[in-house]
């Protein structure tokens, strides 16, 4: 089976969310003797047009170049990017990089025959492009279906419109199944879709993990007693850190804090730590690669998620897989995958206090976090091993491409 994986965009300061999850992802898959390929847009405008993993491709195209335009302008800071949009951006940008993306993407699908397009979280540019071609009959024998990997975010379009991805999804919605990668974010699709009158089947499918690349190592000394791994972003609530160092420092003017990943927020966070005076006791490694996760997780004590707004938590995962004993919001994703004191630590959004008395309640009960560490790496295996959830997604697959060969 040829799979065409579709992704709006691929965070070009590394792997994040559903990139890794593509990335093993497409190893099962291929294990099982089925082929990837995935399709994205230019995040940079020096990007090659193919990269070449082991187990999958990465397709690049580039459009009108909007999608390199659009990190351009995120990589800028608050105060500068009104201005700089005028500049950066023109009216007919979207509709001019949809057309170009459907000449472009016909020819990878005329070339590549895949039996199925799955589209992840293309919530306003390859939606668009594959409701054009299905309607001009392009499409008349391959299945689609779409994978939403968050909640409803605020957008703003190059012509000036405000909106959100969400609503930008539902006025071009071609797909004859949509996937929500927790309960929440299913909700929410339904709620949206039967507003629209849109009759299309949404359906659950918890995303899973590689449970023999995320494992406890044991022997491994921990060199960090709490770590974070994502986006530096208001949504993950990384602004918290600094003040969480310096309620902690009283207790454990020793501890040690590991940081990795990119984002708007990391000038600033830093900056904060140094003002605060708890600069030392961090130490932050930019983006990693994705084979070293792992590693770092293992070399940490606690592993803490504080997401002010979270679809699921695949780091959140991750970290239970290497019996970890993760610390994580009461919202959304989350709250579907920790049990609470069993194997791990929820507190409220947006409350340091919380957050912090929890790191410290969990540095001092190392046999509570071995409990909960062992409890996390159980439940991973028995819920959310990516063995499990590929089975069930090629499932999906197979009975797609024979509904449409019967019809």
């Amino acid at each position: 089976m040829k799979i065409l994986h579709l992704c709006d965009s691929l965070n070009p300061a590394g792997l994040g969310g559903y990139e890794s999850y593509l990335h093993y992802l497409s190893e099962q898959l291929s294990r099982k003797g089925h082929e990837s390929l995935v399709v994205t847009q230019v995040s940079r405008e020096d990007m090659p047009e193919y990269i070449i993993h082991d187990h999958y491709r990465v397709r690049y195209l580039p459009g009108n170049l909007l999608e390199a335009k659009k990190w351009k302008f995120y990589a800028l800071p608050d105060d500068e990017r009104e201005r700089a949009a005028a500049d950066m951006f023109s009216k007919d940008d979207l509709e001019m990089n949809v057309k170009i993306l459907k000449e472009q993407l016909l020819e990878i699908i005329q070339e590549n025959r895949p039996d199925i397009i799955h589209a992840h979280s293309t919530y306003v540019v390859f939606n668009r492009v594959l409701m054009s071609l299905e309607q001009d009959g392009r499409l008349k024998n391959i299945p689609i279906l779409a994978t939403i990997h968050g909640r409803p975010k605020s957008l703003i379009l190059p012509d000036g419109k405000r909106t959100t991805d969400y609503e930008e999804f539902l006025e071009a919605c071609p797909f004859e199944l949509i996937l929500g990668v927790s309960d929440n974010v299913t909700e929410v699709l339904r709620k949206g879709l039967h507003e629209k009158g849109i009759f299309t089947q949404v359906r659950t499918c918890y995303l899973g993990i590689n449970l023999s690349v995320f494992a406890p190592q044991p022997k491994t000394p921990k060199k960090w007693d709490i770590s974070f791994m994502g986006r530096l972003e208001k949504m993950k609530a990384v602004d918290l850190f600094p003040e969480m160092l310096s309620i902690l420092k009283r207790d454990f003017p020793n501890l040690r804090f590991l940081i990795t990943g990119e984002g708007s927020l990391k000038e600033n966070v830093l900056e904060q730590f140094d003002k605060m005076s708890v600069s030392t006791m961090v130490e932050y490694l930019g983006v990693v690669e994705v084979e070293k996760v792992p590693d770092l997780i293992n070399q940490s004590r606690i592993f803490i998620y504080p997401s002010r707004e979270e679809p699921f938590g695949l780091s959140i995962l991750e970290a239970m897989a290497c019996a970890v004993p993760v610390i994580t919001t009461n919202v959304y994703g989350p709250s579907e995958i920790i049990t609470q004191n069993s194997d791990g630590l929820m507190v409220s959004p947006d409350n340091v206090k919380e957050l912090s008395d929890s790191i410290r309640f969990l540095l001092q009960n190392e046999d509570l976090r071995m409990i909960m560490g062992n409890n996390g790496r159980r439940k991973v295996e028995s819920r959310f091993d990516i063995k499990i959830h590929t089975k069930k997604l090629v499932s999906i697959y197979e009975s797609m491409i024979n509904t449409k060969i019967t019809r």
